[in-house]
């Protein structure tokens, strides 16, 4: 066993809490988040440069995607994004949400860590922040 493995998964910080990284690859990551209680998600956006999709573990999300009304995401639910769709998720309920994270390629953590950084557990993010971050990492917020 490396050392690495001994310490036990790479953590991103997430919205107040972490992404625990499962696996990755150059292609792929597989990760682990709880999106908190009351928690509004990332503004409507646009990946350009990967693929995205949240699997419900326990709890429940709603997702956003294209033009479409909120939709509820349940337990064995998937939230799909692939690059270019306009997408977003929230937690309005009272329970944490755990979810099984995808993303491809895995250079998406880079984002992941940033963005994770930025938005708070409760109340809003500050947008300009958001903004730069999606540019930086070849996506765009789309209201």
């Amino acid at each position: 066993m490396s050392a690495d493995e001994a310490a036990g998964p790479r953590v991103i910080p997430y919205a107040g809490d972490t992404i625990r990284v499962l696996g990755e690859s150059e292609g792929i990551a597989f990760c682990e988040l709880t999106v908190p209680p009351h928690f509004a998600g990332p503004p409507p956006h646009i990946h350009h440069g990967f693929d995205e999709a949240l699997y419900v573990l326990s709890g429940a999300l709603t997702m956003v995607k294209d033009r479409a009304d909120p939709e509820p995401v349940p337990v064995g639910g998937l939230i799909l994004a692939p690059r270019g769709v306009r997408h977003t998720f929230a937690n309005p309920h009272d329970e944490p949400a755990r979810v099984v994270g995808v993303w491809s390629p895995a250079s998406a953590l880079e984002f992941m860590a940033e963005i994770g950084a930025a938005l708070p557990a409760s109340g809003p993010p500050d947008p300009e922040r958001l903004a730069a971050i999606y540019r930086r990492h070849d996506g765009e917020i789309v209201p």
